[in-house]
């Protein structure tokens, strides 16, 4: 047996998300990259992912383990069988064999997130980029997202931005939020020790509206108190949003 690491990058938008449903293997990329590692070895190998990226959320930098039944294929061989078989929208960016120890979730200490906004004021609409950004209709306050972006940072009780309110691990601690203004995007950056479900969407969600002037400042202290999805944003749409690095 021989536990292997990959990075993996993927479009998102055909998927379910990361996590693979019973009956649905193909509408998943756990589902997909199993299907092809199972007709390969011959019996089922489980793909473990860092984290479990929504429906329609992108991929540059995932990192997946699995344990292989046996060391019959060097790394070259695995990753061509992979070339040979999968879908133009995933891709495997490296391959390495890790000690039988390591697990890409467990041991995983953070994760980097990106959100793209196209401004309304932007000089063109977006072309190669319009399935992976947000398109704006209303001109949003920079400066107010990245003032509302510095009380998220820290380690906090984040109950009120997921939908998942049966979690026993609600605090989370951000290391970083970037708002980031170019004549085009206004682009979301934010890495933590881990997020809930949802969480980044909810987040960019919060900063927009209270950049439009639709919440207060005081919005995320309240959420942080009230741990009640009524005092945060909408949840932002899935396909501007993008899962950067797993760090360990």
């Amino acid at each position: 047996m021989q536990n292997y690491k990959m990075m993996i990058a993927y479009d998102g938008r055909k998927y379910t998300g990361f996590n693979k449903s019973k009956g649905k293997l193909e509408k998943s990329i756990q589902g997909k990259l199993e299907l092809i590692l199972s007709k390969l070895y011959e019996e089922e190998v489980e793909v473990i992912g860092a984290v479990s990226t929504d429906a329609g959320v992108h991929a540059k930098g995932q990192i997946v383990n699995f344990t292989a039944p046996d060391r019959r294929l060097d790394k070259k061989e695995i990753f061509d069988y992979f070339e040979k078989y999968l879908t133009d929208d995933i891709i495997i960016l490296s391959i390495e064999t890790v000690d039988e120890r390591f697990h890409s979730r467990y041991l995983m200490k953070s994760l980097t997130y990106e959100y793209r906004l196209w401004k309304k004021d932007a000089p063109n609409r977006p072309l190669f980029e319009r399935q992976y950004v947000n398109l704006m209709n209303q001109t949003v306050d920079v400066a107010k997202m990245k003032k509302a972006a510095n009380y998220l940072v820290g380690e906090h009780d984040f109950l009120a931005f997921t939908t998942n309110k049966k979690t026993k691990k609600s605090i989370k601690k951000i290391f970083s939020l970037d708002v980031k203004e170019t004549k085009h995007e206004i682009i979301i950056t934010m890495r933590a020790n881990g997020f809930l479900l949802y969480m980044e969407r909810i987040i960019v969600g919060t900063l927009i509206q209270i950049g439009l002037g639709q919440l207060p400042m005081s919005t995320i202290e309240k959420a942080f108190k009230s741990k009640d999805m009524d005092d945060v944003g909408h949840k932002a749409s899935a396909g501007a949003l993008c899962l950067i690095s797993v760090e360990y």
